[in-house]
């Protein structure tokens, strides 16, 4: 047969490069739209039946009820007027005076009466105000309660669009009330109105005296509490002074500095000086002692006399040696007179050191040249510098250990008297302002300005319907329309089975190839057995005329061949399902038919080793076939004398286990053997959910064909078909039985 120009659905494949999988998840071959349509089409009824039921209920419901107006006012609660910061006092003299601006404390804000907007509409929906409106009420309208009042009026905040003002700080009220009858919704709000400005009169009045009140307490304990903290700072004063504590701290931080500026540079002077005394001690190599016995001696004429004479004495003793020799008269004679010299040198030395320097050889430091001399004046100078040095900086510390313990007993009075200062500050400031509010008060109270204002005309107030049953129905109308979508929807989503073939297209990931209509099936053929004896392999001899809808329902299997073909039919195909009684043998029968139709040598055999079924199913013989060409051999040549046309193998009685069976290798030589016979092998197989003979199944022919039942339960399925897809080759695509079994 010609295959069809155009085979809607279809994906052509490339087995080898790209087998196809199976995919439990929806994919999104079709766009949201049609998808939609395509759930309207297919449960119209449903929509129609819950949309028209809704409307009907949601119409009756909007023209039952009484039609219901409504009217407002607006309140304005205070003057609009603009915030005036309070003014801050300066401050007078003491520690406060030297403080900046920064560091003194915020005024605390004017005790003025406000308004709690949320405490406002509390208060004006309570019985208290509703009440007496509805006594006046009620001698023309007596059904006006105060319950009635209060659940039909409504005040609410209004603020302006133009502002970031928060719901919190408008001003201005909406007062709303609905009734049936638009003469009651004016009347109403007139009271209401004329109710609410004599409350804000007297309330507001009530409000301002107890401020005022307040005030007066606040200001005398201000009052108590600043002679307090005067008397606290009049007794931490330092007493003896009258200098502030921070004038007196700064008076006595700068005698200190000054101290010890002192101290430092005696102490500098002292450094210099005793570096330049050492430098001068190991020149002269004397104490400061030996020092002062030298430059004593230095200055005393008879030191100075005696010394001479005993200089020309060793000139004269050092001539005579170099005519007399050591020891004789002459020398000894000149020793002994050198000897009673020194003598009386040490007794003059004596006398002009005396007691006040002990040195060891006095003597001996009276001959000193000029140089000498001038370094002992120096070594001696900075020697008495270094000592003058020392002992200032010795009698500077008591003046400054003194005034370092009066700035310590000074530092710790000073935090209390600053809390104690910073205290009368405030408390100043805040009795300034609490003047300044009590004259505001008192101002307000002389004005007697109490009363709201109404900012509506209630003489014509507009009073309109709530809603106009025009825009309700219309509502009605879309609500119940979105309700019958949702039915659909929840309808589906609650549906155990398949809905359509399109849904088992998507949650399957597979090409849609074919539907099978329901039928009633019919065994319309003629066979023979290909060879003599119980072979198992049947010829189809003969397929006898078709009527009524069987003529529908091969012509369907026409165009699956044609579909096959066209996704690239191989030389032998394996027919799943999921379930049992999903159609499978039925569909494999009739498929082998058509396909046998086109002029193939098609073979079908029974697959399913278990629960063997196309015997039955053409009152066939079930004593040999598949399972007993599969233990003996000997029936193989048998295959080659099959005619042109449909061929038929049964399953053959089972003696083993069916998995063994289809595990051994002899099942794949048959499996080639076949193919140089017939253009076409079809296998029927076991349910996929029962028994794993399918899996091997797919592994011995080259494509499989999945049958899904439009009424089998959808979690099964998906699962058998999940389990199934996880090492196995993809299928060709899927056939949809509409009920066939």
């Amino acid at each position: 047969m010609s295959l069809p120009q155009k085979v809607p659905n279809l994906r052509v494949v490339d087995r080898q490069r790209n087998p196809l999988r199976f995919s439990t998840t929806k994919s999104s071959q079709k766009g949201g739209l049609q998808a939609f349509s395509d759930r309207c089409r297919r449960r119209w009824r449903l929509l129609s039946g819950t949309a028209l039921l809704s409307f009907l209920v949601m119409g009756g419901y909007v023209l039952w009820q009484p039609q219901m107006y409504e009217a407002y006012f607006r309140l304005l609660m205070e003057p609009v007027s603009e915030a005036q910061p309070p003014p801050t006092p300066n401050p007078r003299g003491g520690i406060a005076g030297t403080l900046p601006p920064e560091s003194l404390p915020a005024p605390p804000p004017t005790p003025l009466p406000q308004v709690d907007v949320g405490s406002q509409i509390l208060v004006l929906e309570s019985d208290k105000i509703l009440a007496p409106i509805a006594q006046k009420l009620q001698r023309q309208y007596p059904h006006l309660t105060t319950r009635v009042l209060a659940e039909h009026l409504e005040i609410r905040p209004v603020v302006s669009s133009a502002t970031e003002q928060l719901l919190t700080q408008t001003k201005v009220l909406e007062v709303a009330y609905r009734d049936r009858q638009p003469e009651i919704v004016t009347a109403v709000l007139r009271a209401v109105a004329e109710a609410f400005v004599d409350y804000s009169q007297r309330d507001r009045q009530e409000q301002l005296n107890r401020t005022l009140e307040q005030l007066d307490k606040d200001i005398n304990q201000h009052l108590t509490e600043l002679e307090q903290l005067q008397q606290q700072l009049q007794a931490s004063q330092p007493a003896g002074t009258s200098l502030q504590p921070s004038e007196q701290l700064r008076f006595l931080t700068e005698q200190y500095r000054k101290i010890h500026s002192l101290r430092q540079a005696a102490r500098l002077k002292a450094v210099e000086a005793y570096g330049r005394f050492q430098g001068l001690q190991e020149q002269l190599k004397m104490t400061p002692a030996e020092a002062l016995a030298a430059a004593n001696l230095s200055t005393s004429p008879a030191y100075q006399q005696q010394l001479a004479r005993i200089q020309e004495l060793d000139q004269e003793i050092a001539k005579n040696l170099a005519i007399f020799r050591e020891g004789t008269p002459v020398i000894q004679a000149l020793e002994e007179q050198r000897r009673v010299l020194v003598e009386q040198l040490q007794a003059i030395a004596s006398q002009v050191i005396g007691e006040q320097y002990q040195v060891d050889n006095p003597t001996a430091l009276g001959f000193q040249g000029t140089v000498s001399q001038t370094l002992i004046t120096n070594y001696i100078t900075a020697w008495i510098e270094y000592e003058n040095q020392r002992r200032y900086d010795a009698e500077l510390a008591a003046p400054q250990a003194a005034v370092a313990q009066q700035l310590q007993q000074l530092s710790s009075q000073l935090p209390a008297i600053d809390r104690l200062e910073n205290r009368i500050r405030t408390a100043n400031l805040s009795l300034e302002m609490l003047n300044q509010a009590r004259q505001a008060v008192q101002l307000q109270l002389a004005q007697n300005n109490f009363a709201w204002q109404v900012l509506t005309d209630l003489e014509n107030p507009a009073v309109q319907p709530t809603f106009p049953r025009l825009l309700l129905l219309v509502v009605g109308a879309i609500a119940s329309l979105l309700l019958g979508v949702l039915a659909i929807y929840l309808a589906d989503a609650a549906a155990n089975t398949f809905v359509s073939p399109a849904q088992v297209e998507d949650t399957l990931g597979l090409p849609l190839l074919g539907t099978i209509p329901k039928a009633t099936p019919q065994t319309n053929l003629r066979l023979e057995r290909v060879v003599k004896g119980n072979s198992g392999l049947w010829q189809v001899t003969q397929v006898l005329p078709s009527v009524g809808e069987w003529v529908k329902f091969q012509e369907t299997f026409h165009h699956l061949v044609a579909n096959l073909q066209a996704v690239g039919l191989g030389h032998s195909l394996a027919v799943i399902s999921a379930l049992p009684a999903d159609g499978r043998t039925t569909i494999a029968l009739n498929l082998a038919l058509a396909a046998a139709g086109t002029g193939q040598r098609v073979l079908l055999i029974d697959g399913d080793l278990r629960r063997p079924q196309i015997h039955r199913y053409l009152g066939l013989t079930n004593e040999q076939g598949l399972a007993d060409w599969l233990v003996q051999r000997r029936y193989w040549y048998s295959v080659a004398q099959a005619r042109q046309g449909l061929a038929i193998l049964t399953a053959g009685e089972l003696r083993q286990q069916p998995m063994r069976f289809l595990s051994q290798d002899t099942l794949k030589q048959f499996m080639a053997h076949l193919k140089n016979y017939f253009d076409l092998v079809i296998v029927d197989t076991p349910p996929l959910a029962n028994f794993a003979d399918a899996k091997l199944w797919s592994g011995l022919v080259d494509q499989t064909l999945v049958v899904v039942n439009l009424q089998a339960p959808q979690q099964p399925v998906r699962l058998a078909l999940a389990d199934y897809s996880l090492g196995n080759a993809g299928a060709l695509g899927v056939v949809v039985n509409l009920g066939l079994r």
